[in-house]
């Protein structure tokens, strides 16, 4: 039992670890773009303040808008291509997976909420631009079926972290197996980075870390249908990790320390 434990923890501790590499990418993208338009950004642990983006040419906002989803969008296609590369199913290829998939939601999940948020990046774009509804709802439409496709493709490379046949031989099993490594360490994980991301900026601040991690869902239930699951033969992930803790520690006060009260650009 303790050995599955240590799963839910180390999974837990590298997909905070991997929420705010994440966070503070996104952001620094945003932050980068604003000041080479000249916008003067502070850069914060979840968020950018501008000095003089009012002035600014719509589309100059547009790509600063931009910039944020796109490094995301990088971060999830460059993490997901080092996954696949690495064979042997250690940690840290369980951080790529995490490092990859919430670089990916938090790009299509722009896309997705592009037309009820206004104030979110997309939403800006498609105000600055004057996007028609109807090609707003397409592309929230296509953004969602990529991420729910890239989600359900999360399933078995998951489930192959298993280092003992009897965690995935039957249905009961892998689908409790996806349990421990992702949808524990998703509600411990979005629950820490929450804490993090204290005091409220906007509403979606605390709505993110949980309503992004919705989609854990679908591989958990489909982890079930599944068969023929190779295990792995790294057990480090069933054991404690000292050096995630340390990172954890360093990355959190980068986070609040550092980046929470502000860089200017």
């Amino acid at each position: 039992m303790k050995e599955k434990q240590f799963i839910v923890l180390n999974s837990a501790i590298l997909y905070v670890i991997a929420f705010l590499l994440t966070t503070i990418f996104h952001e620094l993208g945003h932050a980068l773009a604003g000041a080479h338009f000249g916008a003067h950004p502070i850069l914060h642990h979840n968020y950018v303040d501008y000095l003089s983006i009012n002035q600014l040419h719509a589309i100059k906002k547009v790509y600063i808008s931009l910039a944020g989803p796109l490094v995301s969008l990088l971060q999830g296609i460059l993490a997901g291509w080092v996954f696949l590369k690495v064979k042997r199913q250690t940690l840290f290829k369980l951080f790529l997976l995490w490092f990859s998939i919430l670089g990916l939601t938090n790009f299509f999940g722009y896309l997705m909420t592009g037309p009820l948020f206004q104030e979110g990046d997309i939403g800006k774009v498609y105000q600055l631009l004057s996007t028609p509804l109807v090609w707003q709802i397409v592309i929230a439409v296509a953004g969602a079926a990529v991420l729910f496709y890239a989600a359900f493709k999360m399933t078995v490379p998951l489930l192959q972290f298993s280092y003992k046949p009897v965690w995935v031989s039957d249905a009961k099993s892998r689908k409790q197996f996806a349990l421990y490594i992702l949808i524990f360490p998703w509600l411990i994980g979005a629950t820490l980075v929450t804490i993090l991301y204290l005091p409220v900026i906007a509403v979606v601040s605390i709505i993110y870390p949980f309503s992004s991690g919705m989609i854990f869902i679908f591989p958990w239930k489909n982890a079930k249908r599944v068969n023929n699951i190779r295990c792995s033969k790294e057990v480090g992930i069933g054991k404690l990790s000292a050096v995630l803790y340390v990172l954890l520690i360093i990355l959190i006060i980068v986070f609040r320390g550092v980046l929470a009260p502000g860089i200017t650009f």
